[in-house]
Parts: C-alpha cells; sequence; structure tokens
C-alpha cells in the first residue's frame, strides 16, 4: 500500500481530502485486525475534527456497498421508485421512532418502502429495536427482503446483517462513542442501503449537514432527495420535521408548505404541542406511540410529526395532485384503519417467515 494511516492523518489534519483511492487504502487498514487500534483511532479522530467532506463520504459508502449483501433488485419495485427514509442519526435526542412510524403510512399509499436501519446507537430506541416491539420482522436475509416487499410492498434491511465488515469496527467505534466522538461511520447510514434506493428522505440533527448529505446523495445519482433540519416551535432541532414545517431543508421548498402544515397542525390540534409529547423512555414506549397512532387514539403531537414527515416524503416520491389533497391522504389512511392493516399485515408477515425459516 502507498498510504498508511499516520500519513492520511496527517494529510486530513492539513485540511486536505482524501482522493478514492486513499480512501479504499484507509478502509482496508481499518479492516485490518492486525493493523494497531490506536492508528486507527487517531485516523477517525482527525476525520472528525476537521469535518466530513461530501466527496469521502461517498467514497466510504462505495467501498461498503461493494463489500455488502447484495439484494435481487435495485431502485425500482414493479416499476415504482424505491423509497427509503434513514436519518443521519447522532443527535442523541430520545424521540419516538418517527420515520420507522412512516414506512407503514406511505406504504399504505402506495409507495414501495425499503428502509435500512440499526439498533440503536445514539438514541435509547432505533428503528430495529422498535419493530422487534411491534412484532415485525426486523431481520431477513435477501429472500426475505425480496418476500416482504412482494407481500406487504415495505421491508427492512438490517444494516449489521447486510454490511458485515462493520462488525470488525464495533469495538473501536464503541469506544470513541463512548468519547462522544462521531466518526464517519455516524454519517453513512443514509448512504449504505444496498437496495440503491431511487427516492429518499434524510433528518439531520445539524443545520450544515443539510448540504453535507445533500451533495454525497447527488454523487450517489440519487435525484430524488429531501434532506431536512427540522425545529420545534422552541427552535430545538429534531431531527425531522417539525409538526409546522419549521427549519431548513434541500430539495423540496420549506416555505411553500409551511403555511399549509402550520394551518394543518392548528386544525388536527398538533399545535400548539410540545416535543415532550414525543420523547420516549424505551423502545417498548416508541412501538406503544406508535400503535396508538395507527389506532387513531393518538392525536397530539406525535402524530403530527409522523404526518408532517409523510407528506415530504410522498411529495418527494412523486405526489401528483394537490399538496392539501396528499395531506389528506395521509390524514384518512390513519383515520380509516389502513395503516394499521398495513402494520397487522407486516406482523403477519414476520409469523409466516419465521415458520419458514425455522422449518428449512
Amino acid at each position: 500500500m502507498r498510504w498508511q494511516l499516520h500519513a492520511l492523518s496527517l494529510e486530513i489534519n492539513s485540511g486536505r481530502e482524501l482522493d478514492e483511492g486513499q480512501v479504499q487504502e484507509a478502509v482496508a487498514l481499518l479492516l485490518n485486525p492486525s493493523f494497531p487500534d490506536s492508528e486507527k483511532e487517531q485516523f477517525l479522530v482527525s476525520m472528525a475534527c476537521r469535518g466530513m467532506r461530501p466527496k469521502e463520504l461517498v467514497a466510504f459508502a462505495k467501498v461498503f456497498l461493494e463489500k455488502s449483501l447484495k439484494l435481487s433488485f435495485q431502485r425500482q419495485w414493479d416499476s415504482l421508485p424505491l423509497f427509503d427514509c434513514c436519518g443521519s442519526g447522532g443527535g442523541g435526542l430520545s424521540l419516538f421512532n418517527v420515520s420507522t412510524a412512516m414506512i407503514f403510512v406511505l406504504a399504505s399509499l402506495g409507495v414501495p418502502v425499503i428502509k435500512h436501519g440499526n439498533k440503536g446507537i445514539t438514541k435509547i430506541s432505533g428503528s430495529a429495536d422498535v419493530l422487534e416491539k411491534l412484532g415485525i420482522a426486523y431481520r431477513l436475509s435477501p429472500e426475505g427482503v425480496y418476500r416482504s416487499m412482494r407481500e406487504i410492498g415495505l421491508a427492512f434491511v438490517y444494516a449489521p446483517d447486510y454490511h458485515p465488515s462493520f462488525m470488525q469496527l464495533a469495538p473501536l467505534r464503541k469506544r470513541l462513542g463512548e468519547k462522544k466522538i462521531q466518526t464517519v461511520f455516524h454519517f453513512l447510514g443514509p448512504l449504505l442501503n444496498p437496495a440503491r434506493p431511487m427516492v429518499q428522505l434524510v433528518g439531520v440533527f445539524r443545520e450544515e449537514h443539510v448540504d453535507l448529505f445533500d451533495a454525497a446523495l447527488e454523487a450517489m445519482g440519487i435525484e430524488q432527495r429531501a434532506i431536512v433540519y427540522g425545529l420545534d416551535e422552541q427552535s430545538n432541532p429534531l431531527g425531522e420535521l417539525g409538526v409546522e414545517g419549521l427549519g431548513k431543508a434541500s430539495g423540496i421548498a420549506l416555505e411553500e408548505i409551511q403555511p399549509l402544515l402550520k394551518k394543518h397542525a392548528f386544525k388536527r390540534g398538533y399545535a400548539p404541542g410540545s416535543m415532550a409529547e414525543a420523547l420516549v423512555h424505551s423502545p417498548l414506549e416508541s412501538a406503544q406511540k406508535i400503535e396508538g397512532i395507527f389506532r387513531a387514539t393518538l392525536k397530539g403531537y406525535a402524530r403530527g410529526l409522523v404526518v408532517a414527515n409523510c407528506l415530504v416524503g410522498l411529495l418527494q416520491w412523486g405526489w401528483k395532485g394537490k399538496v392539501e389533497d396528499a395531506l389528506e391522504a395521509i390524514e384518512e389512511a390513519i383515520d380509516s384503519g389502513k395503516v394499521y392493516r398495513k402494520l397487522q399485515e407486516a406482523r403477519n408477515f414476520a409469523v409466516l417467515w419465521q415458520r419458514a425459516s425455522s422449518s428449512y
């Protein structure tokens, strides 16, 4: 190899950006069990201190996608664009799993959703944690993902199963996480869905990450993308769009839908509200909130978050009608029980898949 991690760290410390070849060599060294952890840590800390760069993120993503477990389909499902809503994480906010709730709403409206996610690393409840509490199969083989898409129109891709090379980095990432250092691996989730969805909605906790992910996803060839830095009414970052559409975004004109969302939030009783209504202490509590929303018994701020973000997702995916009609379609899908039936379909599939898997 031309480069060692120490030399690459010096490049980064001088403010320079690594090219694709240097990133490939860096990954090879990071995954080499005989290479000193101290140099691996120094390299990752150098990157974190200097700040993430879009081209580097894309280079890292390409290396790990090449190493990932492959699916039999990509980009589309039944000639429709695949959708993902994997957030960037890293906010440390114990918000219930808004983006995971979204997959059932959007799937009930005909959007083919393939969500990429993990167990909680920087938050109490990761998407896999809450799916487990909801009784949904979250660890699916490529065949299982295909069957899930075919039978219920949505599927979950559990990141550790599809990116086994990350397991070698787990102890190192844990140590740096305990030091509150966000490495490049905190940012890769939205770029590593092996289904390569054509449409993505990414929620971020820092305003500067809107441009970071927009540039990275553009370089990955994701033309239909929306990056959202959402705020509550007290200007606290949510990692999702707030019920009144406050914040900053790329890929969608927030200023055009904010008046509608604000009016709708007051009409439906989502506002005035408090972010405290959407906070949880466990995956089980998150699952209970989601089920309450889908049963149309929980109608406050938490439901408002799901509705607002589903609106952005539906518009980005390609809703052809009026924005007002999209909003009403989302509300009607919840109120009519359509979304809850989709949840039940997913639960039934989980039972059948478990039986089929155990019979082998």
